[in-house]
């Protein structure tokens, strides 16, 4: 069953998206200084790697190679095994080993024309070249008795790629999952983590469902944190790295598809009746945070990706109202990336998304409605509460909690958005709703859900409005527990909120706002 798994992997993944498990794949394998080098500079080399005193560089294509997609390969290869520009890490002086990595096979009169070049270089004494196809590939992930997925093969993971199949796969569902990763070594995760996310993800597109290949890249970039908890070194650093670049590999295909078709009154509720009007709603905020939060990630090394992202969430909010229309606390952390975003490049946008927010959760929990769900309830109770209302029969308290509510307050508090969190304010008073924050405790707790010493705030004092001489909230004026991430890695505890859905950094909204 793994050695299915793996091998409708490979027949599947892209080019770009094997980097990140190849490499995990090396790290794994002992390999150090693994790193990418894909680009303008590449010099033929895809990835870069060392092991026993030996400098290793990998060229890599995905799927089936023949004579005619070969022949072009040959000028790479020579500048793979002979040039001696490459990236920092790259060792000029070591041995060299060059490797052509392939998803796939060669095929026709491919494997002779690969033999051929293979003797040619060792005749002329020059850096020889390997070939790892599809089955090297398979034998080194689960086929032989030391494979690297070896140690993967349990329930868990063939429970999930089940789900998936049979479309039962949800984010608490991926969550579940992705807590195995929070009790391993940082150097595991690097490895064997990263690879079982791939793995998942690329599942999960093959069913299209790209936003939940995000999210599992984003709940391996909790896992990378939260097992590095007690000494966040090299390895914690570098398996969150790579889960981060495996979450932008996925949202920028969903990005692709992100077109013109997405702003039309039908675009995205599709004409199929009750079910596509219940689910409209979820996926217009999903959309919007997982490429909100793929903008804001590339945002210093690509500014133009990130301005025509944001560009286009405010012709989105324009065009599908249900941006604004959260179905229950669940999806209460999906607007903090875009309201960042908007926030660094149309302010104004910001402002009016914050306020639609506003109105439509107000009305939720007015007198004659059920209130929203809470984060942890189950899809069902989510549904009832919003369409209820009007009905005897459905058998609900009303709620006054509400952590989108908290969001809300916060993000116009953090933002310094004065007159938006007086209207905020006022209005969550009005419907008597109890804004609600999630206090994370110390070290680990702060990346898991069963954190012993994370606790609700179900009601914090709120000042009426903002002013420099009073605190806004206790939960904001306190600095609170010292966070587990460094400073600079706002971005990883925006992608914690998205894993965990309960949670929120207020230090990483002010660093996501003001870019």
């Amino acid at each position: 069953m793994l050695d299915d798994a793996v091998d409708a992997f490979l027949d599947s993944v892209g080019e770009r998206a094997f980097d990140e498990p190849f490499m995990a794949m090396l790290r794994a394998e002992g390999f150090t200084e693994v790193r990418l080098v894909h680009g303008q500079v590449e010099f033929g080399k895809d990835v870069i790697a060392q092991r026993d005193g030996e400098q290793w560089v990998f060229q890599s294509k995905a799927g089936d190679l023949n004579l005619a997609g070969f022949r072009p390969v040959r000028d790479q290869l020579y500048d793979l095994r002979m040039s001696d520009l490459s990236a920092p890490g790259f060792d000029k002086d070591l041995p060299r080993r060059a490797v052509l990595v392939q998803t796939g096979r060669m095929t026709g009169q491919a494997p002779v024309a690969a033999q051929e070049y293979q003797q040619q270089s060792a005749d002329r004494g020059e850096t020889p070249i390997q070939f790892w196809n599809k089955d090297t590939l398979l034998a080194k992930l689960s086929g032989n008795p030391d494979a690297v997925l070896r140690g993967s093969m349990d329930g868990q993971l063939f429970g999930l790629l089940g789900a998936i199949d049979d479309r039962s796969a949800d984010m608490e569902t991926i969550e579940t999952f992705s807590r195995r990763w929070t009790s391993w070594e940082p150097s595991r995760v690097a490895g064997l983590g990263v690879i079982e996310a791939a793995l998942v993800c690329e599942r999960l597109k093959a069913t299209d469902r790209l936003d939940l290949a995000c999210q599992v890249a984003l709940c391996a970039v909790r896992g990378a944190w939260a097992a590095g908890a007690a000494k966040p070194e090299e390895p914690t650093v570098v398996a969150a790295d790579s889960a981060g670049r495996l979450f932008e590999t996925y949202a920028r295909q969903l990005w692709a598809e992100c077109d013109d078709r997405l702003l039309r009154e039908f675009g995205l509720a599709g004409y199929s009746g009750f079910a596509s009007w219940v689910t409209y709603q979820i996926r217009c905020l999903r959309l919007g945070e997982m490429i909100a939060l793929l903008a804001l990630r590339v945002r210093d090394e690509d500014p133009d990706l990130a301005r025509e992202i944001a560009a286009w969430i405010v012709r989105f909010a324009e065009a599908q109202p249900g941006i604004s229309r959260p179905i229950g606390d669940r999806y209460a952390v999906s607007a903090i990336p875009i309201l960042a975003l908007l926030m660094d490049h149309h302010a104004p946008a910001a402002e009016d998304l914050l306020r639609r927010l506003t109105v439509w959760v107000c009305d939720r929990h007015d007198s004659d409605e059920f209130g929203l769900a809470a984060v942890d309830a189950p899809p069902f109770e989510e549904v009832s509460r919003v369409l209820g209302g009007p009905f005897e029969h459905v058998g609900l308290q009303p709620r006054r909690q509400s952590q989108i509510a908290g969001v809300l307050l916060d993000v116009a508090a953090t933002l310094d958005l004065r007159d938006v969190y007086a209207d905020v304010r006022n209005d969550t008073l009005a419907v008597q709703l109890y804004p609600s924050v999630l206090l994370v405790g110390e070290g680990s707790d702060q990346l898991l859900v069963t954190g012993r010493d994370n606790r609700w705030d179900f009601n914090p004092d709120f000042a009426e409005a903002i002013d420099e001489a009073t605190p806004i909230a206790p939960h904001l004026d306190d600095e609170g527990p010292e966070l587990i991430l460094p400073d600079d890695r706002w971005w990883d505890l925006l992608a914690v909120s998205a894993a965990l859905r309960d949670r929120h950094f207020p230090g990483a909204i002010r660093s996501a706002a003001v870019g």
